[in-house]
């Protein structure tokens, strides 16, 4: 109840301030996959995928239409610690992208194994309508 209370007391002398500086972060996962997404130009994209190190795989770096989005953060999370550990639990990958112009592009996210000679395959794609 009291950080109710602070809250309010820095709300009514405008201590904190609402952000105004549009919508917030769109946040896609592994079922989102094939879709479309629709964004502001400055919104986030946030994407979580499981790690498909497990069966061997590593990923490429995404493609997509750099004028119309920019790569801002890439990383490999790692499993849960909250959680019990699962055999081929290998963590997520995360991705952060910020719109930059209004266009459209696919976000293509490719997987290879480094010993098999055949073309990395699609692992995910969505696209991306910026306006």
């Amino acid at each position: 109840m009291g950080v109710f209370i602070i809250l309010a007391i820095l709300l009514a002398t405008g201590t904190v301030t609402a952000n105004s500086a549009g919508p917030g972060p769109v946040i896609l996962q592994e079922k989102d996959r094939g879709g479309t997404v629709n964004l502001q130009v400055g919104q986030k994209l946030l994407l979580y995928l499981r790690n498909p190190a497990s069966g061997g795989y590593n990923t490429n770096p995404p493609t997509f239409n750099t004028a119309i989005l920019e790569l801002a953060a890439l990383k490999k999370l790692p499993p849960d610690p909250q959680k019990p550990p699962r055999p081929g639990d290998f963590g997520q990958l995360y991705y952060e992208w910020q719109a930059k112009a209004r266009g459209e592009t696919d976000i293509i996210i490719n997987i290879h194994r480094p010993w098999e000679k055949k073309p990395p395959e699609e692992f995910w794609r969505v696209k991306v309508r910026v306006e």
